[in-house]
């Protein structure tokens, strides 16, 4: 499954499709990754964030799914975010360093750039 998950054709930004980020449930995301991308430039590509509220905070919000049925979601704080860019959470499968470097490269933003990892994720 793999294999046909990361064929190019799923990952070109023509692959990816904005989904409601309700689609997408805390319980089955974890954080992958911290994106330096700005919010205007989403915004240009892919539209308008979604707002989310939690126990913690108001986010900026734009998730997506592949054709698959794997999701995942850039999330931003909306009022006091502690560093610049996106926290990408993603699905179990997605939950790897080159998975996120496909995922950043399919975005189809220029100059978005992954600055931190969770060292938890699988090589």
């Amino acid at each position: 499954m793999a294999s046909v998950l990361w064929g190019r054709e799923l990952l070109d930004p023509a692959g990816l499709r904005r989904i409601p980020e309700r689609e997408v449930s805390p319980r089955d995301i974890r954080w992958l990754v911290q994106v330096d991308v700005e919010r205007a430039m989403l915004e240009a590509r892919w539209g308008a964030p979604e707002i989310a509220v939690d126990d913690f905070a108001e986010w900026f919000c734009f998730a997506f799914s592949l054709a698959e049925g794997e999701a995942f979601i850039l999330l931003r704080e909306v009022h006091h975010p502690p560093v610049a860019g996106f926290v990408l959470s993603v699905t179990k499968v997605l939950f790897t360093p080159e998975a996120a470097g496909r995922i950043v490269q399919a975005l189809g933003i220029p100059g978005a750039r992954i600055t931190h990892r969770n060292s938890e994720a699988t090589p």
